[in-house]
């Protein structure tokens, strides 16, 4: 398959390879035992795409819903990596297909990179770069994580940006489809999925809410160059516009605005209609690179005319594509709708530690004891959260929150919350975490830094120059500039 220069990847290193016990013979052997005889692909005369070997036009390999994979990762990783990664490739592979329908790639390895890689993930074509960080605590943040690298075969790889200011294409795609992949994967009743996604849905609003008021206006639209987009140069290259700015490394916006615009166009037009024109896309376009209109004209145009009411594609463009700030219909949307019943658990288990905070401290222990629910990740995540709106919690109330939750053995999601605690309430006895997630949770780590200098404490900035000073030689070396420039 024709692939852009960008998306090649290449990984060397000494790593313990495992495999599914299904492909325990020999390395690529192992991996063409699985795929069909090459006389069996058609040329994809049906396809939109210059002629290659298409996995979409052929029977044996659209209905292949696992597709043959192998994990490496360093062998001090082994254990972990058989007893969850490997069992959560299938799941997530054939949750992708029951979605999207044929992989767009024959194979897939999964690679655990070292604490110094940049980001959570990575997508490439037959290879996915993993985060060690994501292999901590439950499985949940390695299954989240998963999925959305694996629904960018299809957005990202099969289906690109032919301008990729519009990057969220690939992002707000993936961002969208790994919570659809992950309900599939864990076989949740509808009912217990949709409210998993509303709590998933609930945690993102935070988030681009708090990024919407934190960020330059400019960089808030994805897509700047409006009627100008895609277009190139006489010389035929194109300029990804804010492609130089280092803040955009750190911003979601991309990610968070184009999966809200997804999810309001699948509630708009029913989940049915919208995958089911979604399979019908991935058809049309893999192997090739699209614009945004390419995908909301063909969507306006497979839907039934009731459904549609106002929604045009200059409609779109203007409240979701082309504006900084929050989109107008999802503000509308979030105001209008109530709390989903995770949610409404978390605000209880707030109102509670509330409470436990405020109770005078010389009484006995057992007249303190409030009894805590037992709470999900992303819970665990959303009530840390709102317990950082807090502007006292008394280190009794934190060594409790620690101990209630174990919150040192959770995933890195629901521990970054913990450190932003730990910092804002300068809780001394916990700083050896902070200290051990900047070193080993480098991915995640950049925001911390910022945190630790900007309190003016003495001992927090100390703590921040001291984990740098350890890291910076293996850091990642944007990533080290940016806190460099941070710390002194």
């Amino acid at each position: 398959m024709p692939m852009p220069a960008s998306t090649f990847t290449i990984a060397v290193g000494s790593w313990a390879e495992m495999q599914p016990e299904a492909c325990s013979s020999d390395g690529l052997a192992a991996e063409r035992a699985f795929l069909p005889p090459e006389a069996d692909f058609r040329y994809a005369g049906a396809c939109g795409h210059m002629e290659y070997p298409c996995r979409f036009q052929n029977v044996s390999t659209t209905t292949q819903d696992i597709i043959p994979h192998r994990v490496f990762a360093p062998v001090s990783f082994r254990d972990v990596c058989q007893e969850t990664l490997l069992q959560l490739i299938p799941a997530c592979l054939s949750a992708a297909h029951s979605i999207l329908g044929t992989h767009p790639f024959s194979r897939l390895d999964v690679l655990i990179v070292p604490a110094n890689f940049p980001s959570l993930g990575m997508a490439s074509p037959h290879l996915i770069f993993l985060s060690q960080s994501t292999l901590t605590g439950s499985s949940h943040l390695c299954g989240t994580r998963l999925c959305h690298e694996i629904a960018h075969a299809w957005f990202g790889l099969a289906i690109g940006a032919r301008d990729w200011t519009e990057e969220w294409l690939s992002e707000g795609f993936a961002t969208h489809l790994e919570d659809v992949f992950w309900a599939e994967a864990q076989q949740l009743a509808p009912q217990e999925a949709q409210e998993q996604q509303e709590l998933r849905a609930c945690l993102r609003w935070h988030r681009l809410r708090d990024e919407v008021l934190n960020s330059a206006e400019e960089l808030q639209v994805l897509r700047p160059n409006r009627e100008n987009t895609g277009h190139v140069s006489d010389s035929g290259a194109s300029v990804v516009k804010h492609g130089l700015n280092p803040e955009k490394t750190f911003m979601q916006v991309h990610y968070l605005k184009g999966y809200f615009l997804l999810r309001f166009l699948a509630k708009r037009f029913g989940d049915e209609t919208y995958f089911s024109f979604l399979r019908k896309f991935v058809h049309r376009f893999h192997g090739q690179l699209i614009l945004s209109q390419d995908f909301l004209q063909m969507l306006l145009e497979n839907v039934p005319e009731e459904k549609r009411l106002e929604l045009s594609v200059e409609n779109i463009f203007q409240e979701w594509l082309e504006s900084s700030g929050l989109p107008k219909p999802l503000q509308r949307e979030r105001q209008a709708g109530a709390e989903c019943g995770l949610v409404r658990q978390v605000s209880t288990e707030v109102t509670k530690w509330i409470r436990t905070n405020q109770r005078p401290r010389k009484r006995k222990r057992r007249e303190n004891k409030e009894v805590f629910a037992k709470l999900l990740p992303d819970q665990l995540v959303l009530l840390l959260e709102r317990l950082l709106e807090q502007k006292t919690l008394h280190p009794q109330t934190l060594q409790s929150l620690q101990q209630t939750y174990r919150l040192p053995e959770q995933d890195a999601e629901v521990r970054h919350r913990w450190c932003e605690l730990i910092v804002k309430h300068r809780y001394t006895k916990a700083y050896g975490q902070v200290e051990r997630f900047l070193r080993g949770d480098q991915a995640m780590g950049t925001y911390l830094y910022g945190e630790l200098m900007v309190s003016e404490d003495a001992r927090q900035q100390q703590l921040a120059r001291k984990c740098f000073e350890l890291t910076k030689e293996q850091m990642d070396r944007a990533s080290a500039q940016v806190v460099a420039e941070m710390l002194f």
